[in-house]
C-alpha cells in the first residue's frame, strides 16, 4: 500500500487548513475548513487571510459568520511556519458549546427543583389542614343550605392546587427510571388514547405512523407516554379548533426517533429559546412545567429533544436510544 503523503493526511483531518503566503494571500484550504465555512477554493484563493481572521495570535475561541446569517462557534489556532507563511487550523467547536448549554441547563433545572420542592412542601401542609376543615364544615351546614356551594367551591379549588403541587414535586424530584423492555409502537398508541377525546372536541385529526417490523426498546414506557402526551396537548392547544397531528416512529437501528408534526401556526421567534424553561408559558392558566419535565425525562433516558417551527407548524423530535 502506498504511503500517504501530507497533502492527503491534511485532506482527510476532520480539522480545518488553512494555508497563506508571506503576504497573507490564501494558496490553501483542507475539505474540512471549506465545510466549515461552507465555501469553495476558488472564492477563498487569494483572499487576505487577516480580512477572515484578523488579529489573531496564538490560540483563542470566536464566532464566525457564514451564508445565510448562521453562526458558528470555532476555536482558531494561528501558526507562523518557518519559512514565513501562516497556517491557520480552524475546530468546530459547536458541539461542545451545545454540551456546555445542556449542563448549564440541568444544573439550572436541579437548582430550580430544590427550590420549588421546598416551596410545595410549605404549601401543602397548610392546605391539607384547610381542605380538613372545609370538609368538616361541609358536613354540619345543611344539604339545602345556600353556603354548602360556597364550602364545595372552596374544597375544588384545594383539589385543583393539590393538583398543582403535585406537578411541582414532578418538576422537583422526579421519580426514578422503571426501565424495561417495551413495544415504541404501543407506547404511541396509549398517548394518542388519552388525548384523541380532547383532539375529537377540537376537530383535530391525528395520523400515525408505523414502520412495519414491531420496535422495542428499553425505557420507562410511563415516562415516555408522559412526554408525547404534554406534546400532544401542546400541539392540540396550538391549533386551537381544526388542524393535524402526525405522529411517526422511525427505526434508526441502534435508536429510536418520534417526531410529532402539527399544523399550527408555529412558535414566535422571541420565545423559542425559552420553550422547554421550567415556568415558562404562554397560556393563561398554564404552569410551564410540562415540556420542562419532558426534557429532563429524555434527558434521563439519555435521549434528546428538540423541535423546528414555521408559520406553518411545529415539529418535535425526541430520539431515545434502544439499550
Amino acid at each position: 500500500m502506498d504511503t500517504p503523503t501530507l497533502l492527503q493526511i491534511i485532506e482527510a483531518i476532520p480539522v480545518g487548513v488553512i494555508l497563506a503566503h508571506k503576504d497573507g494571500k490564501i494558496n490553501y484550504a483542507n475539505k474540512a475548513a471549506l465545510k466549515c465555512l461552507k465555501i469553495n477554493i476558488k472564492s477563498i484563493h487569494g483572499v487576505d487571510i487577516m480580512s477572515l481572521f484578523p488579529s489573531l495570535p496564538g490560540k483563542r475561541e470566536t464566532i464566525i459568520r457564514i451564508r445565510d446569517n448562521q453562526k458558528i462557534p470555532v476555536r482558531v489556532t494561528t501558526l507562523q511556519l518557518p519559512s514565513g507563511e501562516k497556517a491557520i487550523i480552524i475546530t468546530d467547536i459547536t458541539e461542545i458549546h451545545q454540551l456546555q448549554k445542556e449542563i448549564l441547563k440541568m444544573d439550572r433545572l436541579a437548582s430550580l427543583g430544590e427550590l420549588t420542592s421546598g416551596i410545595a412542601h410549605e404549601i401543602r401542609n397548610p392546605l391539607a389542614g384547610i381542605k380538613t376543615t372545609a370538609q368538616a364544615l361541609n358536613e354540619d351546614i345543611g344539604e339545602y343550605d345556600h353556603r354548602k356551594t360556597y364550602v364545595s367551591r372552596i374544597i375544588m379549588e384545594i383539589d385543583r392546587l393539590n393538583q398543582l403541587l403535585l406537578n411541582f414535586f414532578d418538576f422537583a424530584r422526579p421519580r426514578a427510571l422503571k426501565i424495561r423492555s417495551c413495544n415504541a409502537q404501543k407506547i404511541i398508541e396509549d398517548s394518542v388514547y388519552m388525548v384523541k377525546e380532547k383532539a375529537k372536541e377540537n376537530h383535530i385529526q391525528i395520523i400515525e405512523f408505523y414502520p412495519p417490523h414491531k420496535v422495542e426498546l428499553k425505557a420507562d414506557p410511563d415516562m415516555i407516554q408522559q412526554v408525547l402526551i404534554n406534546i400532544f396537548i401542546n400541539a392540540i392547544q396550538a391549533m386551537g379548533s381544526r388542524g393535524k397531528v402526525e405522529v411517526q416512529l422511525i427505526d434508526k437501528v441502534e435508536s429510536i426517533e418520534i417526531t410529532v408534526n402539527d399544523s399550527g401556526k408555529g412558535i414566535p421567534e422571541n420565545i423559542r429559546n425559552r420553550i422547554f424553561e421550567p415556568f415558562f408559558t404562554t397560556k393563561a392558566k398554564g404552569v410551564g412545567l410540562g415540556l420542562s419535565i419532558s426534557y429532563r425525562i429524555i434527558k434521563m433516558h439519555a435521549g434528546n429533544i428538540s423541535f423546528d417551527t414555521s408559520p406553518s407548524g411545529t415539529t418535535f423530535k425526541i430520539g431515545l436510544p434502544k439499550e
